[in-house]
């Protein structure tokens, strides 16, 4: 081997380290991280409630109208996205319906445009040339009248001949006024009140195909909301009369935790708390949900009052942890008080075994030092905080952003 060739193999393992987010081995300093104290409080016992895991939100969907479905793309346990197509009914004669509106829709917006042009240019110079050849007949026929007038004075022309002159010369005076309001109604074009039945008639047209893109629209059955479906009410092929069930669906995001409290411990909760949870069908997971709300009407028979608790699911591969029906238990603040060692929430890292915190040993240089992970048992939860068993003592410093990247003994820096 080359004398570089250590260097070179050095400086590659650092690139590596660096790219992945690890410390580079030219950093002395350490990672960066986020750090805050033990604190030894004064806390109230923690007592389990039992509750039931409830999603956040079930809709049972169902058709605005009558049809039969020809698609039914989701099944059982399918997620689904927020508009997503969960059923088509046909729509065969709809689709006619909407071509014919929409053929009608484009002529009546023919009929408004040409209302709105007023007169073409050839058509002022067509009334403009019936109104000059008009006034020409008037013209020819009053000279003639003239001519025939001075005859019958001296008797070359009979009355008959007068008479049918004056009569041409009265009809050519009327067609050259009919030319003449033919011009002007050309040079003022359509009238408003046409324009506006026109664009009334437009505006209806407009409606009926609106209306027909809703029945579409309608034919096509989405989702509400994202989430799972967790039951199908209908198959391809079926007949679905109006506000017949289609799908269930059931966002798992985001649950509920349905617990009853009774009336002596009702008092010490608020709204808001951070509340721990152990869910045994995911023994693997750490789960901190917030109390939501406090019904206030206890069941009569129990004494106890529902407490409706709010928790973020983790979705695995595509599939939700937590399920609907799941049993849950909540450890609640109602017991004595008495001294508690607590963490920041961020410090827990979660997702192992068992929950565990990274505890910085000091170095001596100031705001550096090395980590030690320490596992440890939880138990209430208040104020952004958890109280924790284990090896710890108040005034250690655990890691509070940065530890989901730690190893046991790795360097870290940080602000004193």
């Amino acid at each position: 081997m080359s004398p570089s060739a250590p260097l070179c193999v050095g400086l590659c393992i650092a690139l590596f380290l660096a790219g992945a987010g690890q410390v580079s081995v030219a950093d002395p300093a350490g990672a960066p991280v986020v750090v805050a104290p033990v604190e030894q409080v004064e806390l109230a016992a923690a007592q389990s409630f039992v509750g039931t895991v409830y999603p956040a939100r079930v809709s049972d969907v169902g058709s605005a109208v009558d049809g039969r479905v020809v698609r039914m793309p989701v099944d059982n346990g399918q997620r689904v996205s927020a508009g997503e197509t969960i059923a088509e009914l046909l729509r065969g004669l709809l689709e006619i319906e909407r071509s014919g509106a929409a053929a009608e829709l484009e002529r009546r917006a023919q009929v408004l445009a040409e209302l709105r042009a007023g007169s073409r240019p050839e058509e002022l110079d067509q009334a403009r040339a019936i109104v000059a050849g008009a006034t020409a007949r008037v013209d020819y026929a009053r000279n003639r009248l003239a001519r025939l007038a001075r005859l019958a004075e001296r008797g070359t022309s009979t009355e008959d001949e007068l008479l049918v002159a004056q009569t041409e010369l009265s009809q050519a005076e009327s067609l050259l006024a009919g030319a003449r309001a033919s011009l002007a109604l050309a040079e003022a074009g359509p009238r408003q009140e046409a324009i506006a039945q026109a664009a009334a008639a437009l505006a209806a047209q407009e409606a009926e195909v609106a209306r027909i893109d809703d029945q579409l629209a309608k034919h096509t059955i989405r989702a509400p909301f994202a989430g799972w479906v967790v039951e199908r009410f209908t198959e391809q092929g079926q007949w679905v009369a109006r506000g017949g069930l289609v799908a269930r669906i059931a966002e798992l995001d985001r649950l509920e935790i349905d617990i009853q409290v009774p009336e002596l411990a009702i008092g010490t909760l608020a709204v808001g708390a951070d509340v721990r949870l152990d869910i045994d069908a995911a023994p693997q997971h750490t789960w901190i949900g917030h109390l939501e709300r406090i019904v206030p009407q206890a069941d009569l028979l129990s004494r106890s009052f529902p407490v409706k608790v709010l928790l973020e699911n983790r979705v695995v591969d595509g599939e939700p942890v937590l399920r609907g029906g799941l049993l849950a238990r909540a450890w609640l603040p109602v017991g004595k008080t008495g001294p508690a060692t607590v963490v920041p929430k961020d410090a827990l890292v979660l997702g192992g075994g068992q929950p565990l915190v990274y505890v910085v040993e000091a170095a001596t240089t100031p705001g550096a030092g090395t980590v030690r992970p320490v596992p440890v048992a939880l138990g209430t939860a208040r104020a952004g905080t958890v109280e924790v068993r284990g090896d710890l003592r108040a005034g250690q410093l655990v890691v509070t952003r940065g530890n989901e990247r730690l190893r046991p003994g790795m360097q870290v820096s940080f602000t004193p």
